[in-house]
């Protein structure tokens, strides 16, 4: 096995991190501060092509393996997670599309992703169906060549703003009935774009709700391998981004710790030489190593388009978990000023602390872990 990134990887990484650390580091605060969209850091990104990676050249894209995209994220998380959320959202729905849509939807949907002109967006979760998606209520009635959509989504991160929605629904056609993914184009009639949520963190990417009335959308709009397993399934990738995300930011947090600790001084010496702070740093870098290593393992390991749906899970987990205490170490090790809104911590912590929840929550991860270790359970 090979640890290293390649020529490349490597060239990749440096480019998206020069773009993060000199444009959207200095900005990031202020985009958080008034829950404003990084209009600007999402045209940047899509510019330089991280917007396709995963997108097969044929359809404008790079047709980079998931590796690369979880490198690119990393970087950009570090300085602003809301603008790594867009990369994110335009790479992993614009993979479920290549894989699971029809080629008619490739061949419409891909170029506009890659491009940016079209930001896409998941629609799963509604008011009674977040972590137990069985209970899905959203119904796709047929209609003739329509299908007539109701029901109410929540919690659609980008919602507010997107303009493709792959959107989880029960298709009913006369008796048949089951779960699946229908693409439904923002303006369509019918779709009403709701309440958008107040949340403690990632304000650039604001979250609303979704309501569907008798929304009536083309049956050629479903996708053709979106079933509810696959789209399940998909999820593999969004949850190793959301893993990479949250690894940025822990890294920032722990690279401002660092820089801080060999700067400030108490009782006559530098916090860095206080045998208990160095032990703390110790602690916070190898959270950070390991969870990289998981990370990449579940990348590199990436087969027919979708990452292991356990190793994504272990990776995620653990990512998530310890991202929440390398940025709350952190937080202790400045002190006061940890506290303070005057430095990046706080923000930090509050973006990671909405990563442990986005994508399936750490227990839910653990449920899939626990089912790949022990099989299903028995009722």
């Amino acid at each position: 096995m090979d640890f290293k990134l390649s020529s490349e990887q490597e060239l990749l990484r440096d480019e998206a991190r020069k773009l993060a650390r000199e444009v959207f580091q200095e900005k990031a605060a202020r985009w958080d501060r008034q829950c404003e969209v990084p209009w600007e850091s999402i045209r940047l990104p899509a510019g330089k092509g991280y917007f396709g990676l995963l997108i097969p050249e044929q359809y404008g894209g790079a047709g980079s393996a998931p590796m690369d995209l979880l490198i690119v994220l990393e970087e950009i998380a570090w300085a602003c997670v809301s603008t790594a959320l867009y990369v994110f959202s335009a790479n992993a729905h614009a993979n479920r599309i290549a894989q699971l849509g029809a080629d008619a939807h490739r061949r419409s949907d891909l170029p506009r992703i890659a491009s940016g002109e079209v930001i896409p967006c998941h629609a799963m979760s509604e008011p009674q169906a977040g972590s137990d998606a069985s209970r899905l209520r959203t119904t796709a009635v047929r209609d003739g060549d329509h299908y007539v959509v109701n029901g109410t989504k929540c919690w659609i991160s980008r919602g507010a703003i997107a303009h493709l929605y792959l959107v989880d629904v029960n298709f009913r056609d006369g008796d048949h009935a089951e779960k699946g993914l229908l693409l439904i184009e923002r303006g369509t009639p019918g779709l009403e774009i709701g309440k958008v949520e107040p949340l403690m963190g990632h304000h650039g990417s604001p979250s609303t709700e979704l309501v569907f009335r008798d929304c009536r959308v083309p049956v050629a709009n479903r996708m053709a391998k979106g079933d509810f397993q696959a789209s399940l399934m998909s999820m593999s990738v969004s949850r190793c981004c959301n893993a990479a995300m949250a690894l940025g930011a822990a890294q920032r947090a722990f690279d401002e710790a660092v820089e801080y600790v060999q700067q400030r001084e108490a009782f006559g010496k530098r916090l860095a030489d206080f045998q208990g702070l160095r032990w703390m740093v110790a602690d916070m870098k190898v959270k950070l190593d390991a969870a990289r290593l998981l990370v990449y393992r579940a990348a590199a390991n990436a087969t027919s388009g979708f990452p292991s749906e356990t190793e994504a899970a272990i990776a995620k987990t653990f990512a998530n978990e310890a991202a929440l205490q390398v940025v709350s170490d952190a937080m202790q090790l400045f002190g006061a000023n940890g506290y303070s809104c005057a430095y990046p911590l706080e923000r930090l912590y509050r973006d990671v602390r909405g990563l442990a929840i986005a994508g399936g929550t750490t227990q839910i991860q653990r449920n899939l872990i626990a089912r790949a270790v022990l099989g299903r359970r028995r009722y």
